[in-house]
């Protein structure tokens, strides 16, 4: 598939476009204040332990301690974690057979000082996962700090070319306590290239530790690249047609990375000097806005909404204005149709942990196992780890998408606090109701000359165009004035009562 990444910088902002034969296929934003934090390693200190759980808290430098649990704890020799397994998206070969249960107390005090890295970014009121097996990625490979395994990614299936890969890296005189990952991008690339970056890696990690010997906790002791820079590591391969960038210091640094780690590739980086925005030169503004919009349309005129509830997100399928030549294929076409493009704005928007769609009733079970074919086989080219469940009894679909960091929506937006993230607010009919229970409650049992009350202009319009003789009859019973003031800026629930 023909592949294009197209990249505006700013000095508050990057945003990455990964078009794939033309169509948007992935977006990336990240903001200067709000750096991503995977990837980066710390000189930490154990502020607690939770013997219980088998965790510790570890203080990082940040907001929030850290999280280690004891499966996350190298010891020497011991097997790599699961958690970057999963974390990193290769696949290790048979893990090891699992022995008796580690203590953590055995293996931290508190107050200790330990080097972890994070594998999980902080989310709300939980603080960043750790893991102090510390990995440094490449573009080729996953090095693997005090750890002896050496092996080829499980996606690379071609036989021949794990045989070759695992030649290579058997001729390389590395220190006996580093592991090495072949990755992907590795095949068909010649010993020279991986030799390359494996003494790289090695040596950056010496640098890393010297550095660290000489810090005291908390601290930061390596940061991941950036956006921009994690995208040409990891994305930028041979199948990229252009790597365009708008930015000449970001496109200055991912040049200096590529003389590094893919000096072939430096042809297809492109400084775009157009006069036009860059995501209007490729076509794509108008599918980045649509990104953040709740109902997305589809071919057919059908569309889906997309929800994001505390719990979970919800996704509704609807026929709109199509209809087919009966009910029944109407709604298995327009569900084929959502089944690709639910996988798409999953993945466009980073939207993870449970997901619950609703797809239109179809009464054919055929229909139903041929939707749920075209949506896993739309969610493979996804690195998120997945896992969709079948048609539930109430003909809804529930799956699970790996959360590693906050949500485009998240990340973009905060909740309204105009309604308090509820979406809506009381009607005028509401608040004028409320105001003269208010004004009731107020006045009943006292004497006042005067009662001002200060509301938001359109309820205020409302009320003396709907409720003024309610009004009058208040002043009258509780033989008082009541005047009803503006406030420009108020709320539209925000009620003042003043007493005179």
């Amino acid at each position: 598939m023909a592949k294009e990444i197209v990249v505006n910088a700013t000095a508050e902002e990057s945003k990455v476009a990964i078009l794939g034969n033309g169509k948007l296929g992935e977006f990336y934003v990240e903001r200067a204040l709000t750096r991503r934090l995977v990837g980066s390693v710390y000189k930490g200190r154990v502020e607690s332990i939770l013997a219980g759980i088998g965790a510790a808290f570890v203080n990082i430098g940040l907001e929030k301690n850290g999280f280690l649990y004891v499966d996350d704890i190298v010891a020497e020799g011991a097997p790599y974690s699961d958690i970057v397994r999963e974390e990193m998206g290769h696949g290790y070969g048979k893990r090891e057979a699992p022995g008796p249960p580690k203590k953590i107390s055995n293996l931290l005090k508190k107050g200790q000082e330990i080097l972890v890295q994070i594998v999980k970014e902080p989310i709300g009121t939980k603080g960043a996962r750790l893991t102090s097996h510390i990995t440094l990625p490449g573009k080729y490979l996953v090095f693997m700090a005090r750890d002896k395994h050496r092996g080829v990614s499980r996606k690379i299936i071609d036989p021949k070319e794990r045989k070759r890969l695992k030649s290579i890296i058997g001729q390389w005189n590395l220190p006996e306590d580093v592991g090495i990952i072949v990755r992907t991008a590795a095949v068909n690339h010649a010993n020279h290239e991986l030799r390359r970056e494996a003494m790289y890696l090695n040596k950056l990690y010496r640098r890393l530790e010297k550095i660290a010997a000489k810090k005291s906790a908390p601290a930061l002791i390596y940061e991941e690249y950036g956006l921009i820079q994690r995208i040409a590591r990891d994305n930028f391969t041979e199948d990229t047609k252009i790597m365009a960038i708008d930015s000449k210091e970001e496109c200055r640094k991912t040049l200096g990375l590529l003389r590094m780690i893919a000096p072939g590739m430096r042809s297809k980086l492109k400084l775009y000097k157009g006069q036009l925005p860059i995501f209007e030169k490729f076509n794509i503004a108008d599918d980045i806005e649509k990104i953040y919009k709740r109902k997305v349309q589809l071919p057919s005129k059908g569309y889906i909404v997309i929800e994001p509830t505390e719990a979970l997100v919800t996704i509704d399928v609807n026929t709109g204005r199509f209809s087919g030549k009966s009910p029944k294929d109407t709604a298995f076409l327009v569900n084929k149709e959502a089944a690709t493009e639910i996988a798409r704005q999953l993945k466009l928007r980073d939207i993870g942990g449970i997901i619950v769609i609703d797809f239109i009733d179809m009464e054919v079970k055929e229909h139903r196992n041929a939707v749920l074919q075209v949506f896993l086989k739309a969610l493979k080219g996804d690195k998120a780890k997945i896992k969709v469940l079948n048609f539930s009894s109430i003909g809804l679909v529930e799956m699970t998408r790996q959360r590693m960091r906050r949500s485009l929506e998240s990340v973009s937006y905060q909740s309204c606090s105009y309604c308090n993230g509820r979406g809506v607010v009381k009607s005028p009919l509401t608040m004028s109701i409320e105001v003269i229970r208010l004004l009731e409650q107020k006045l009943k049992g006292q004497r006042h000359k005067k009662v001002e009350v200060s509301v938001n202009p359109d309820l205020k319009e409302y009320l003396l165009r709907n409720y003024k003789k309610t009004l009058f009859s208040l002043e009258r019973k509780f033989r008082c004035s009541i005047p009803i003031t503006a406030e420009p800026h108020s709320h539209i629930e925000d009620i003042r009562i003043n007493i005179r």
